[in-house]
């Protein structure tokens, strides 16, 4: 078996286009049928330390805690991506178009539900794509996230309640068959998103043993590790070499919840998405391209994806325009509704909300946005791998075995 091999290439000042390659392949994209979890939030806020915004932030939630008294669950809230899969898949293939002058290739992978594929097969006028989802996978205490990429369009709603069910009883086993099951398709491609980040916030060594555990388990029926257009260049350099050490090809993903479209591509050689399945895993191999986007610190790039967040869409349709239309709680038993509901229901709205929210906007425009990265670069651990395993934890035992070609202009 041919030994897999990951070429990376940089443009680092200006998109250009490319002549070598066929196709741009865009994976990881999430729309607003992906809910998403605001558990992060705390340890974020604690993590950035931006002076103002996060002590604005830290005095509301300990308000909120003297009133009613215990802590805001951040489980019981999750907010959705301002960004139809529509919006997604035109802005995807212009960038990919216009920009480099290759033919496009999109997959959508919402968090445990493929809604936004089946949605867009059914517009006569869209381009044809993958019916894929990010599907949760808990595992011994830790969560990972597979992408699951192209499920056979006849049997995707039932493969689907297959994988729901994994998510919602979690068993190795069980996650085990399913992949593969999975890897029976030809046309199926199955990543480990962003395998390094702890989602579920372990102790590092507990997390970095609970990984090598779902591998030992899982490998031979995973295609690929990703290198994540969202997460730092620390940890996808250390992705790079724990797919030297288990031998995987890596794949880039965007994994975009924003306007902006994806910071990392694949690049194809090939036309169809069959034949770019066949490259990753019969000849297990790829091309990758970090697009300048990327060459923004990580914090930065997740700021600039706040910004879209919360910023106001005044052409949306009504009850989808602000941001507290598209986040959502279950609070001290109403159920589930938007923040509006909260916010427009009488209660009146946090006084520290409006200023942390334009100062998170602005901060994240592309006016301020390079300005404030200069000054956070003269931080020497600005660039933290992630928000779970800072750059003083991630870098190490994996750093040493990376043999990639990277290319820049």
């Amino acid at each position: 078996m041919n030994r897999a091999h990951t070429r990376v290439q940089r443009q680092t000042k200006a998109i250009r286009p490319l002549t070598e390659f066929r196709t741009a392949v865009s994976l990881h994209s999430h729309t607003f049928h992906s809910k998403e979890n605001l558990n992060f939030l705390p340890h974020y806020i604690e993590f950035l330390q931006t002076g103002i915004v996060t002590r604005m932030l830290q005095s509301g939630l300990k308000r909120y805690k003297d009133i009613i008294g215990h802590s805001l669950d951040f489980n019981r809230a999750y907010w959705t991506p301002p960004v139809t899969p529509g919006m997604v898949l035109a802005s995807e293939t212009q960038q990919i178009e216009r920009k480099l002058g290759l033919a496009p290739i999109v997959s959508i992978t919402d968090h445990d539900t493929i809604d936004g594929p089946l949605n867009l097969r059914e517009q006569p006028a869209a381009a044809p794509t993958p019916v894929s989802v990010e599907w949760t996978v808990p595992f011994a205490g830790s969560i990972f996230h597979i992408g699951v990429h192209h499920l056979p369009p006849d049997r995707a709603v039932e493969i689907m309640k297959e994988l729901s069910l994994a998510t919602a009883e979690p068993a190795g086993e069980r996650v085990r068959d399913l992949l593969a099951l999975l890897n029976q398709c030809p046309d199926t491609l199955l990543v480990f998103n962003h395998p390094m980040q702890n989602i579920a916030w372990a102790e590092r060594s507990e997390y970095l043993t609970t990984l090598r555990q779902f591998l030992a388990l899982c490998q031979p029926w995973i295609h690929a590790l990703e290198f994540n257009g969202m997460r730092s260049r620390t940890e996808n350099q250390d992705v790079l070499c724990m797919a030297e050490e288990y031998d995987l090809p890596v794949v880039a993903g965007g994994d975009r919840h924003g306007c902006r479209p994806n910071t990392v591509l694949n690049l194809s050689r090939e036309g169809t998405w069959s034949d770019f399945v066949a490259t990753i895993r019969e000849e297990r191999r790829n091309a990758i391209l970090s697009l300048p986007a990327y060459e923004e610190p990580a914090p930065l790039r997740e700021l600039a994806t706040a910004s879209d967040v919360l910023r106001r869409y005044p052409n949306y349709p009504y009850g989808q325009r602000r941001f507290t239309d598209r986040l959502f709680f279950n609070l001290e038993g109403y159920g589930w509704h938007p923040f509006s509901f909260y916010w427009d229901g009488g209660n009146g709205k946090p006084m520290w909300l409006t200023p942390a929210v334009a100062a998170v906007i602005a901060l994240g425009s592309e006016h301020l946005r390079p300005i404030l990265g200069w000054f956070l670069s003269r931080n020497a651990q600005f660039d933290r791998a992630t928000l779970s395993l800072g750059e003083d934890q991630a870098g190490g035992e994996l750093s040493e075995r990376a043999e990639v070609s990277v290319e820049s202009e």
